[in-house]
């Protein structure tokens, strides 16, 4: 027989995880969730301790899970690619199944009980092996995964898709990526960008990934993004955070939501952003490689850039930010005046 949640925080803790896990869960649930979690460093202690213990269960699964997991997708292009066209997406290396650990003692509440029970309770699960979607310079494409979760590719972005019983994970390896995720009470839904995690509490968010570079904005929803071995940041809408892998900061920020997903329908906003940050989405676009040049490095960059022709946007930036275009067989230069 399992022991009773006793310590009042921990019951407290059980009811916000089961609520949580609830479809019907709001804005204002997810946002007086946050405020109680960050009241109080026990609380947050207490909540991961119930969320380990639901990750714990790695083997097994509900049959209601089993027919909503798998790696299948939707996939259409809304963009054609500047360059030739991207290959359909095919499978990538198997998946290796968890091993089986024993359940902690713990039991959270009536409704998280009831859960491990069905885990417990229902046939193995075989997780599905994972798919690689990719799109070319200038392309934007929709995918809508098994679960109804809806992603938007932009140009020259590279992603791993694989689910299973325990949790929905997503790979950004390069580019730029919306998400507006399907609340599933069951499973996490989880980025992974090198030394970062994203761990969905909420719904539609953006990530950008370049050499490294991340930048995560929240538009509707709770988003947690947690470094590899440190600290965790929780963001609302209207909130990015900034993150160069192998440094131990993320620089939490404003942000306009809105601009930032403005690329979803052909236009690039900025306020105050640093030259290489625009270059890096300009270059997803197609033409030759842009490059900065040391000179004007310090360079920010505001206006709103429509996307067409990648020539014709690098002259706008030029004349925009007093830039100096230097056009070479090979790539682009910037220089500062």
């Amino acid at each position: 027989m399992t022991a009773p949640l006793t310590d009042p925080i921990s019951q407290v803790a059980a009811d916000w995880f089961a609520r949580l896990r609830d479809d019907d869960a709001d804005l204002d649930a997810w946002t007086t969730f946050q405020a109680w979690l960050e009241a109080d460093p026990a609380h947050r202690l207490a909540y991961e301790a119930m969320e380990t213990l639901w990750l714990d269960l790695e083997d097994d699964a509900p049959q209601a899970l089993l027919n909503a997991a798998g790696a299948t997708a939707t996939v259409e292009t809304l963009t054609r690619p500047s360059g030739p066209a991207t290959p359909a997406p095919t499978p990538a290396r198997a998946s290796r199944p968890g091993h089986r650990r024993p359940i902690p003692w713990l039991i959270a509440s009536g409704a998280i009980a009831a859960g491990l029970v069905a885990w417990v309770a229902a046939s193995r699960w075989s997780p599905s092996a994972p798919i690689d979607y990719a799109t070319a310079k200038g392309e934007v494409r929709a995918v809508t995964l098994v679960d109804g979760s809806r992603l938007t590719l932009g140009g020259a972005t590279r992603i791993t898709v694989e689910m299973n019983a325990r949790r929905r994970a997503v790979t950004l390896s390069e580019g730029e990526a919306t998400f507006d995720v399907a609340h599933e009470a069951n499973r996490p839904f989880v980025v992974e960008l090198g030394d970062q995690r994203v761990r969905v509490l909420g719904t539609e968010f953006n990530i950008s990934r370049d050499q490294g570079h991340t930048a995560v904005t929240v538009r509707r929803g709770v988003v947690a993004v947690a470094q590899v071995g440190g600290g965790e940041v929780r963001l609302t809408r209207g909130q990015q955070v900034l993150h160069a892998e192998g440094s131990t900061v993320q620089e939490v920020r404003e942000a306009d939501p809105d601009a930032v997903f403005a690329w979803r329908s052909g236009k690039l906003i900025y306020d105050k952003a640093p030259l290489a940050m625009v270059v890096a989405d300009f270059n997803r676009y197609g033409g030759p490689p842009i490059r900065v040049d040391p000179s004007a490095a310090k360079v920010t960059v505001s206006g709103v850039f429509l996307v067409d022709s990648p020539r014709a946007m690098v002259e706008r930036l030029a004349r925009f930010s007093g830039l100096t275009v230097v056009v070479r067989a090979d790539e682009i230069i910037l220089k500062g005046q």
